[in-house]
């Protein structure tokens, strides 16, 4: 398990089959050669990242203004030593936490396991 500073229960525990979705920003968009479009280890790169619990929410309310939204199971981060909790906030009840530092090794495991639930479209990506 990664250290942490955040105290939590067992129940805030979120289960390793669920599905978690991370809003990526236009800035965490990458392109390959062939023209596809793949999130950036950047987008999951930090301390304490939010993503929400696909279950309780909505592709169009996860994704916000964001430009593309994608899905990975709570196992991904968990198997890495990262501990996945509830964390509800006042406008977004689904909110969760990925607990600790995630290092650029760890982030791009993440991006190599997420899919596109939403993708970006051209027009909201610069070159």
């Amino acid at each position: 398990m990664s250290s942490t500073e955040i105290d939590f229960t067992p129940e805030q525990i979120v289960d390793e089959n669920e599905s978690l979705w991370r809003r990526i920003h236009y800035s965490w968009i990458k392109r390959f050669d062939d023209g596809n479009y793949y999130p950036s280890s950047a987008a999951f790169k930090g301390k304490d990242i939010s993503v929400d619990i696909a279950s309780k929410t909505t592709p169009e309310k996860s994704i916000r203004n964001s430009a593309a939204l994608v899905a990975f199971l709570a196992a991904i981060p968990k198997k890495l030593g990262h501990e996945v909790i509830e964390a509800p906030v006042p406008d977004n009840p689904t909110h969760a936490l990925i607990i600790g530092k995630i290092t650029r090794a760890e982030a791009r495991k993440i991006v190599n396991a997420s899919e596109w639930v939403i993708k970006p479209l051209n027009n909201s990506l610069h070159s």
